[in-house]
């Protein structure tokens, strides 16, 4: 009577196991779009960055060319201000920046995490075999057990 209860709680653990593994594979696809959103938007920044530095080295020139030409050039109040704005601009993206890469480490984090729980279960299970009497060769899989969940996946 005992033995329909293994083969039920036996398909539990591979039907918890197959709903983790699928959980890992998308938290990984959802981590892997986070990444190319990211790279693309630093690609986007240092494109602005550059367009920003150009405009800032045009005004200096149209500036300079003002002066020698005797015409009206922006009172230092205004041009100070403009100056301030444009640094507040590129400290905000320096912090969104900044953001994206917390949010990067906190994604990596996460992956070691679950690649950890992975292994540990992944060690329960083959201990659990194990005292069953398996009679597999260290450091090799039991050929009626198909290998290890790792390899299964592959």
């Amino acid at each position: 009577m005992n033995e329909p209860a293994v083969p039920q709680r036996g398909s539990a653990e591979d039907e918890r196991e197959r709903i983790a593994n699928e959980r890992d594979r998308v938290a990984d696809e959802r981590d892997d779009i986070a990444d190319q959103r990211e790279a693309t938007s630093d690609a986007r920044d240092l494109l602005l960055d550059e367009k920003e530095k150009r405009l800032a080295a045009l005004e200096l020139r149209l500036d300079d060319r003002a002066r020698s030409l005797r015409e009206s050039v922006p009172d230092v109040v205004r041009r100070q201000q403009e100056a301030i704005d444009r640094s507040r601009e590129v400290l905000q993206r320096a912090e969104l920046r900044l953001e994206r890469a917390e949010a990067s480490l906190q994604r990596s984090r996460a992956s070691i995490q679950r690649n950890d729980a992975e292994i540990q279960r992944e060690v329960a299970t083959s201990s659990q075999g194990e005292g069953v009497g398996a009679e597999a060769t260290p450091g090799e899989p039991d050929a009626s057990k198909g290998g290890s969940a790792k390899s299964k996946r592959r």
